[in-house]
Formats: C-alpha cells, sequence, structure tokens
C-alpha cells in the first residue's frame, strides 16, 4: 500500500506543480507580424474579407461555414477545430476581429492597412496585424506555448494573403 500512495502523492505533486506554472503565465499573449504588399490597400482589404475563399489559400483553414449573423463566421481549421469570428470593426485602413474557439481560448484581430503609391503608378500596402489570444485556464496556457507559435502563424498568414493577392492581381480578380 505504501508504493501506491507514493505514487499517489507524487503524482498529485506534479499535478499541484503544472497547475502552479500554467497559472503564473500571463493569460493573454500577443503576436505582431508587418508585411508589404505590391498591392492596393483596397484588393488586399478585400481579400482579407472575403472569408468564404479562405480555405482555397490558407493551409490552416479546412472549411468557413456563415454565421447567424451578419459579419459573423466559423472557420474549421484542418485539425477540426472551430473558430468564430466576428467582425468588431472597419475602416478603409483597419478590420478588427474577435473570434472564440472551441478550443477554450478567445481574443482580438487586428489588421492595419497602409497604402502607398509609386511613381510608375504601382501600388504597396504595408499591412501590420496583431493577434491577442486569452487562454484562461492555466493548463491551457502552458499547451498554447508549448503546441502553438503565434508569431509564425501571424508570419505565414501574411505569406498567405501576400500570395492570394498576388493570385487575384495576375488573375484580374
Amino acid at each position: 500500500m505504501k508504493p501506491a500512495l507514493l505514487i499517489l502523492l507524487v503524482i498529485l505533486l506534479a499535478a499541484a506543480a503544472v497547475f502552479a506554472i500554467g497559472s503564473a503565465l500571463p493569460a493573454t499573449r500577443e503576436a505582431t507580424a508587418t508585411r508589404s504588399i505590391q498591392a492596393p490597400a483596397a484588393l488586399v482589404r478585400a481579400t482579407i474579407l472575403d472569408v468564404a475563399s479562405q480555405p482555397d489559400w490558407r493551409g490552416s483553414v479546412a472549411g468557413v461555414e456563415a454565421g447567424a449573423a451578419s459579419g459573423s463566421w466559423t472557420e474549421v481549421t484542418r485539425s477540426g477545430e472551430r473558430i468564430r469570428f466576428r467582425i468588431a470593426g472597419q475602416t478603409q485602413d483597419s478590420i478588427v476581429l474577435t473570434f472564440e474557439s472551441a478550443h477554450g481560448y478567445s481574443g482580438r484581430w487586428e489588421a492595419v492597412l497602409s497604402g502607398t503609391e509609386t511613381v510608375s503608378g504601382g501600388a504597396t500596402t504595408t499591412i501590420t496585424v496583431r493577434e491577442q489570444a486569452t487562454t484562461p485556464a492555466p493548463i491551457g496556457r502552458i499547451l498554447a506555448r508549448l503546441l502553438f507559435d503565434q508569431q509564425a502563424f501571424a508570419t505565414t498568414y501574411l505569406d498567405e494573403l501576400a500570395a492570394e493577392v498576388a493570385r487575384r492581381q495576375s488573375s484580374g480578380n
């Protein structure tokens, strides 16, 4: 009986340590990425807001389902995660979304667009995306840090966006 009690005590102490470490981590993480895209800001903005086409150009998105409310939708990732999005605000120069995942985190995503025209008549848009994700559960905070690189995700999103904008420009869409 003593070895079983000792094993149980070790398991309880390990669980308490993991919970304490997770509780000490900040609930909210943030990542920011910036990229210049050779296209007008209006095209970049339209591509972002064309959420129905995202499974075609974003590697992590398997599907998009329209939401009940206007300006809302659910992304279904390739791993099966469901993330509900809602447009919280938008101007000509920015788009703000809120999101909530079925995996227990929520947050805010913002894109700020700054367009310039070149002397030759071309256009360049600098886009900065910032994502804040809040994970209330201490264990979830640890898992999020171990399994998800928020900065790499933001950078990959901008790479995929730039490729899709270039495709739309070359095809005239």
